[in-house]
């Protein structure tokens, strides 16, 4: 027996920091995936395949109320398009991904929650696990705001150098420079819930301006100042970045905006050399789906 399921990945938060005394975080979908497949097989393949992965299935069995040991002759395959280690949640797609098909193959019913729940067993955890946007707490999963869709936008993604790997990168504290900011994030937080309540692009993408530079001096993005000035004159409506980690979202309404033009911008501004790569999505609908 065989099941697979697919989850999408992000490209980074569109706001994140400290509201009402606690971080909170809002990641958004886009269209590249991680698709899972669970293959039943006479081997025992418990020490094989991605850690996080291999946890989540037993975690998952677990709380099924299956004996984890029936989860050992299962072979977990990942075909994922997500990058890794750059703020694109690919480990969070993995796991959610996991976690479904895995409800498949048991012919058991998911929800989402369930979903997050195994994901912060394991990890801190983005909001790309639920069907809609939704403020959320990425550590302990207290606050699960569902906010709504977002209007169709398409974002230009610039792939920076280098990685972080988000494990440890949390272990440094950077609570104190968080709360500092936090009168950004609250201010950036009502802008985001209005406008996705209104489908004003517009607040959407300065909310993300907001918490990007807020977030400077926790994880620096070299050139956003510039960036930002830049993308906003072609057309775009904000910029967005991953907080913990190396990749920016320029946002577009593509009936006010062109993300072609703008990626032909950033090859003749030069922006381009800096970054690892640059390339086009579609913000997405989020959630682990069986197949």
């Amino acid at each position: 027996m065989k099941a697979s399921a697919i989850c999408p990945g992000s490209c980074g938060e569109l706001i994140q920091g400290v509201i009402g005394g606690r971080e909170l975080l809002v990641s958004y979908p886009v269209n590249r995936y991680s698709r899972v497949t669970l293959v039943e097989t006479r081997k025992n393949m418990r020490h094989t395949g991605p850690v996080k992965a291999r946890c989540a299935l037993e975690r998952t069995f677990e709380l099924m109320g299956i004996p984890v040991r029936e989860s050992y002759n299962i072979r977990i395959n990942i075909d994922s398009d997500i990058p890794e280690c750059k703020g694109m949640a690919s480990s969070t797609a993995d796991i959610g991904a996991v976690v479904a098909a895995a409800g498949r193959l048991a012919g058991k019913e998911i929800r989402e929650d369930f979903i997050v729940d195994v994901a912060l067993k394991i990890e801190p955890t983005d909001s790309i696990l639920f069907d809609d946007i939704t403020l959320f707490d990425p550590v302990e999963g207290l606050v699960r705001r569902k906010l709504g869709r977002l209007p169709p936008m398409k974002v230009v993604v610039l792939e920076g150098r280098g990685t972080v790997d988000t494990i440890e990168f949390r272990k440094q504290d950077y609570m104190p420079v968080k709360r500092r900011y936090g009168h950004m994030i609250e201010q950036s937080s009502e802008m985001l819930i209005k406008g996705i309540k209104e489908g004003d692009c517009s607040a959407i993408g300065k909310a993300a301006i907001i918490s990007a530079f807020a977030n400077q001096e926790v994880l620096k993005k070299e050139g956003l100042e510039r960036i930002t000035e830049k993308a906003i004159a072609w057309g775009a409506v904000g910029v967005n970045v991953a907080h913990s980690g190396t990749v920016m979202g320029i946002i577009v309404d593509p009936s006010c905006g062109d993300p072609r033009e703008i990626m032909y911008n950033i090859k003749a501004e030069g922006i381009e050399r800096h970054m690892e790569a640059v390339y086009c999505v579609d913000i997405a609908d989020g959630g682990a789906k069986a197949l």
